[in-house]
């Protein structure tokens, strides 16, 4: 529906013969930046870290690392069905604001091309990070690693990450879907011998 209402906002900028037309494609990534974007950029949870950390010590050794992990992909983690979803919203309303801005420029109106420019690097920021955890799980290149120790550190985190946030919410069935999902890999399996003492999410 946002991508549809993008694509008439721009079309209805260049089309309709109206003073303030131009503006229209610039009012739906302005409110995505700025009702959407900074939950996902903030980083803040909706449980104390301290509590995070209590829960999951009980079965991941650990606790300390994935709840820092956790508070800051906490969205992408909270809505596994729809992150991806926030996440090509983003993408195509940060391109718009990039080629609106530009159009701004030409046209001389310098402020709002530099306001649609900000409005464009905070989704770009939030295409980023809105579904960090399951992106790094399904990229090969951190899965392997490729001599990068960080991006395989990463991926270790993601994918843990992803099979311990259902345990926060134990009666989430979607959370516990996507944990399971996670949690019979066969590399993940060698992490949750490793760090789960709990191994029940294998």
């Amino acid at each position: 529906m946002i991508l549809v209402i993008n694509a008439i906002a721009v079309y209805a900028s260049f089309s309709v013969n109206h003073i303030l037309a131009v503006y229209w494609a610039a009012v739906l990534p302005t409110l995505y930046a700025l009702v959407v974007a900074p939950h996902a950029l903030i980083g803040r949870s909706d449980i104390p870290p301290a509590t995070i950390t209590k829960i999951l010590a009980n079965k991941w050794d650990n606790a300390e690392e994935l709840t820092a992990y956790v508070v800051k992909y906490w969205m992408a983690l909270a809505y596994p069905t729809t992150s991806w979803r926030k996440q090509r919203n983003s993408v195509v309303l940060y391109l718009t604001s990039f080629f609106m801005g530009i159009v701004y420029f030409l046209k001389e109106l310098f402020a709002a091309g530099m306001f649609l420019f900000v409005v464009g690097y905070v989704l770009y920021k939030m295409s980023l990070r809105v579904d960090r955890p399951r992106s790094v799980y399904a990229n090969a290149e951190f899965r392997g690693g490729n001599n990068n120790d960080l991006a395989r550190k990463e991926w270790e985190l993601a994918a843990m990450s992803i099979v311990a946030f259902s345990d926060l919410y134990p009666d989430d069935r979607k959370l516990k879907d996507s944990a399971s999902d996670v949690a019979n890999d066969g590399d993940v399996k060698l992490l949750l011998a490793k760090y789960c003492h709990d191994n029940e999410a294998a």
